[in-house]
């Protein structure tokens, strides 16, 4: 997907529908060299997440590739709507169909899986009916599960344009359809799993593992299986990167994914009769499944639809995944509720990033506000934001600072500072004294507790550098899931598909302080984010994908780099030490590491202590 996302803010204006419109067109007829006559626009309306805009899909010959999104307003359950502060636009373009359209071939799979469909229709000895695909090929679009309320009719009406029966039809097409499926799915879990993301139980990794039991079970289905194995879909991974070099590079494969499906391959083996005997019960109570059975048997026991179908000799419903969709749609989710408005606030200027050793600093209050939250402090005048500060709020798994701030004669203590749009919010032990609004404007002088900086900056850089000694103990697939940085300890969420063996914990921790008694520099700056992005990856996102044009990069020398926010030591010999707690499985993919990073002299005294 090509994506074009667009900010309009109050106070500056880029650009929004008829721009984009125009954009858009210009990129049609003037890049791609297709005729005006051939281009369509069909105007409708998008809503979602308690937005609601305009939206203008395009086509080409009949073909989609595009669809401008315009979020202008925001809507109410009452119906009614407001526009909103910051309009929107979020255009979508189909990569893949942007050759199929130049190249005019049967399909987008010919063009977008060139080496790995030859590879396997090598492998499996498949031969494409191109007669009857070219037939059917301009009417495959009628089956868009999404638009059509009953597959069966729809494949009546087909069979009688093309003058083929039904079941010739369905017989010559569902070879292909299960291999362009297997070419589909096994990219995704090589891209995801590449990625970092590793199947589970639980949240986008319960996806993954859906998506590579539903291959496993259509080369079974097929008796493809005895051809491919586990090393023909590994193999299969090297040709996929071939089709994707041009556009993301070369890949260095790791040979533990390999290891990854067969994990998953075998498990599948043997969770394959619990799924029967689930299904023989449900089928002997009730004669026969449902819709709402069939939903649960995907979406509950994770049994794709190929396999119910297979295992219970009952054909898939023609409306199965239009009532999946549908159902779907129906769930909302409750829009975010944002208790302080910042918006029309300059920026607080992070003094924190200047020199993460200071302590001390002045600066001016620009805005007091009412305490929404619940508590004793609730509608009380206790939170005020600083045009410049020192005190860092609680961000990217780390705690924010405390300490204590001078406005006149009165001393508040800082027991919390959060972010909130640009802004920093410090929130005080007591309600402001006098007036709220008689404070704007008024200097303040502010001393954090540097004893506690020191900690939380020393238990963030030292997340960093476990990482990176995981990824080198473990390999490439490692990828951070989540942290936590308190002054206490800290911990590490990883992906890895097992746990961590006694001695893996140990070549971690030996890995983690041979970086930092290295003694390597630490660089903090911004970047441009495209350029980060040309420059060093994706592997930048460790923390997540983060908003904005800039990047604040944290690069440990030779050693890793990352898009990050956090307070950081300018060397690793900073940190001290780092000793390893624990280590946890939380989850199916994720191993949860535990540990401390103590300045050095306390080390070796907590050592001492222990052997005596």
């Amino acid at each position: 997907m090509l994506g074009i996302q667009v900010f309009n803010s109050p106070n500056k204006y880029v650009f929004f529908k008829d721009e984009c419109v125009e954009f858009n067109y210009r990129w049609l007829t003037e890049e791609l060299g297709i005729d005006p006559e051939e281009i369509t626009f069909i105007e409708d309306v998008w809503a979602g997440g308690g937005n609601l805009g305009p939206s203008i899909e395009y086509f080409v010959n009949g073909l989609e590739l595009g669809n401008m999104v315009f979020m202008q307003y925001k809507t109410f359950h009452d119906g009614s709507r407001e526009e909103l502060p910051i309009k929107i636009i979020d255009t979508g373009i189909g990569l893949e169909r942007v050759p199929w359209l130049i190249n005019g071939s049967a399909t987008s799979y010919m063009d977008v899986f060139a080496n790995a469909l030859g590879f396997l229709t090598q492998k499996l000895e498949l031969d494409i009916n191109n007669e009857i695909w070219e037939k059917f090929g301009p009417y495959s679009c009628q089956l868009n599960i999404d638009e059509v309320d009953n597959i069966d009719q729809t494949w009546e009406k087909i069979s009688k344009e093309i003058n083929v029966e039904v079941q010739t039809v369905k017989n010559a097409i569902a070879p292909v359809k299960d291999l362009y499926i297997v070419l589909d799915h096994t990219r995704t879990v090589f891209m995801i799993v590449y990625d970092g993301s590793l199947p589970s139980n639980v949240g986008g990794g319960s996806n993954v593992r859906n998506i590579l039991r539903r291959v496993f079970a259509i080369l079974h289905k097929n008796k493809w299986f005895e051809k491919l194995g586990v090393d023909g879909i590994f193999e299969l991974f090297k040709f996929h990167t071939k089709d994707l070099k041009d556009i993301y590079g070369d890949f260095n494969i790791h040979p533990n994914m390999k290891e990854v499906i067969q994990l998953e391959y075998d498990k599948w083996l043997s969770t394959d009769k619990e799924q029967k005997d689930k299904l023989d019960k449900l089928i002997k109570k009730k004669g026969n499944l449902s819709i709402d059975d069939w939903i649960i048997a995907m979406q509950s026991w994770g049994i794709p639809a190929d396999r119910i179908s297979e295992l219970s000799k009952i054909p898939i419903p023609g409306n199965l995944y239009y009532e999946i969709s549908q159902r779907a749609e129906r769930v909302v989710k409750a829009t975010e509720q944002i208790l302080y408005d910042t918006t029309h606030l300059p920026e607080t200027e992070a003094l924190y990033y200047q020199d993460s050793h200071e302590s001390e600093f002045k600066a001016k209050i620009i805005e007091v506000f009412v305490n929404l939250e619940e508590g004793k402090f609730k509608n009380t005048h206790n939170i005020v934001i600083l045009d410049q500060s020192l005190y860092y709020p609680t961000s990217g798994g780390q705690s924010n600072d405390t300490g204590v701030l001078r406005i006149g004669d009165e001393v508040y203590n800082v027991i919390n500072v959060e972010r909130v749009g640009k802004c920093n919010l410090h929130i005080l032990d007591r309600p402001l004294v006098e007036e709220p609004r008689s404070y704007i404007g008024k200097e303040v002088s502010g001393t954090i507790d540097l004893k506690r900086r020191f900690q939380l900056m020393s238990h963030h850089t030292g997340t960093h550098i476990v990482f990176a000694a995981a990824r080198r103990v473990l390999g490439p697939h490692v990828w951070q899931n989540g942290a936590k940085k308190t002054e206490d300890m800290a911990h590490l969420d990883i992906t890895h598909y097992k746990g961590l063996t006694f001695e893996e914990e140990e070549a971690i921790e030996r890995e983690a302080n041979r970086i930092i008694m290295s003694g390597l520099n630490i660089s903090k700056y911004f970047l441009d984010k495209a350029e980060a992005e040309k420059k060093f990856g994706f592997t930048l996102y460790q923390g997540g994908v983060v908003p904005g044009n800039n990047l604040r990069i944290v690069q440990i020398e030779n050693t890793d780099v990352e898009a990050c926010c956090g307070t950081h030591h300018d060397r690793t010999s900073e940190v001290g030490w780092i000793k390893m707690i624990k280590s946890q499985r939380i989850s199916d993919g994720i191993v949860r590491l535990y540990y401390v990073g103590v300045r050095i002299l306390n080390f070796i005294f907590l050592v001492c202590k222990s052997i005596r």
